[in-house]
């Protein structure tokens, strides 16, 4: 094994250059990373922001400039995280994916065979796992204490409708962005995000869940949605109701319109034949009830927000042969699916959509 992890930043943005270029900076067991990006200027300012070097608008570019690279983020816009993502793992690298892995169910089981036919890993960049009371509430699933999960409410509200409207700069932090903060079109116009809330917030929520219920084999198998865009041209208020392949059934619902300074929550209740759990992770809190009378309640702990540790484990597992215990391809697929599904549900307002169409 090499004594450094060398990465490549794809996508100079809003998120790579606040979290991602800074954590991979600051971490001993990782070389400067290489910064990719289509536009030239976004890469300039990134490079000369943090003083690297090596700066290309390909992936292909980049690593034939440095046969070392190890891994790759792909942190651009949600409308090209397929082809960058694709592009990486044609170069032999590892991935870190931000949410959503795809827009599309289709490209997401594509990135999946990929990187199984190469041998690669793929890492998604949910942060919430990570936090103590959610591992605490993933173990109790694992362990079998609440039995079978037979129904799940899923829901999450957050400070983006700012964000869907095409007006970022109210949500700047003093001083303004770090290098280049989201354009007016990133999080607005569909053909850029994709969607709104739902591929920008909720994928957090529902891959907390897949995440949870892991050990039990649960996708979604059909979906019913409905979506609201408010003033917007994206979905701000989405919810969805969904079959899941066991049986189990499950409740989706998000805003993004509450008001400046709001924390909001991400919260997500698992009933079983046994009993329930509830994990929340923005103010970092876990609860247990079994039929038996047994209890246990963690938190709220306030952790902070672990926005570098998906970084730390691509490096794990490009310097350790590690597995990506927390959200992988599977994770980022089964939450595209159900996405996917309940965005196709909404356009015929609320019919339900089978996961199945989406691979037809």
């Amino acid at each position: 094994m090499t004594d450094k992890a060398h990465i490549a930043v794809v996508g100079t943005g809003w998120w790579a250059t606040t979290v991602h270029i800074p954590a991979l900076l600051a971490n001993p067991r990782a070389l400067p990373p290489v910064l990719v990006d289509k536009d030239p200027a976004r890469l300039k300012a990134a490079a000369e922001k943090y003083n690297l070097p090596h700066a290309y608008t390909s992936i292909e570019e980049a690593k034939a400039a440095h046969p070392g690279l190890h891994g790759a983020i792909i942190a651009t816009t949600h409308a090209h995280h397929y082809e960058a993502a694709s592009a990486s793992l044609s170069q032999g690298l590892h991935l870190l994916i931000e949410k959503p892995m795809t827009l599309l169910a289709a490209h997401a089981k594509a990135l999946s065979d990929q990187a199984d036919a190469a041998g690669l890993q793929i890492l998604m960049g949910y942060t919430f796992p990570y936090i103590e009371p959610l591992k605490r509430a993933k173990r109790i699933i694992d362990d079998g204490l609440i039995g079978d999960v037979e129904y799940i409410t899923c829901s999450m509200s957050s400070m983006t409708i700012e964000f869907l409207r095409g007006k970022p700069a109210l949500y700047a932090p003093n001083g303004g962005y770090t290098v280049t903060g989201p354009s007016e079109r990133t999080y607005a116009d569909p053909a850029v995000s994709g969607g709104g809330q739902g591929v920008l917030q909720a994928t957090h929520s529902v891959a907390m869940m897949f995440h949870l219920i892991e050990s039990q084999g649960i996708r979604a198998d059909r979906v019913s949605a409905f979506m609201n865009p408010l003033d917007t041209r994206v979905d701000v208020i989405d919810v969805m109701a969904v079959k899941m392949n066991t049986g189990a059934l499950a409740t989706v619902g998000t805003t993004g319109n509450i008001g400046k300074g709001d924390v909001g929550f991400v919260e997500v209740i698992v009933h079983g034949s046994k009993g329930r759990v509830m994990a929340e992770g923005f103010h970092g809190e876990y609860a247990m009830r079994l039929h038996d009378g047994r209890e246990e309640h963690v938190g709220p702990t306030h952790e902070p927000y672990p926005g570098d540790v998906p970084s730390q484990k691509l490096i794990e597992i490009v310097l350790d042969g590690a597995q990506p215990l927390f959200p992988g391809k599977t994770n980022g697929l089964y939450t595209v699916e159900l996405l996917e599904a309940g965005y196709r549900s909404a356009a015929r307002d609320g019919m339900p959509v089978t996961v199945g169409e989406l691979y037809a």
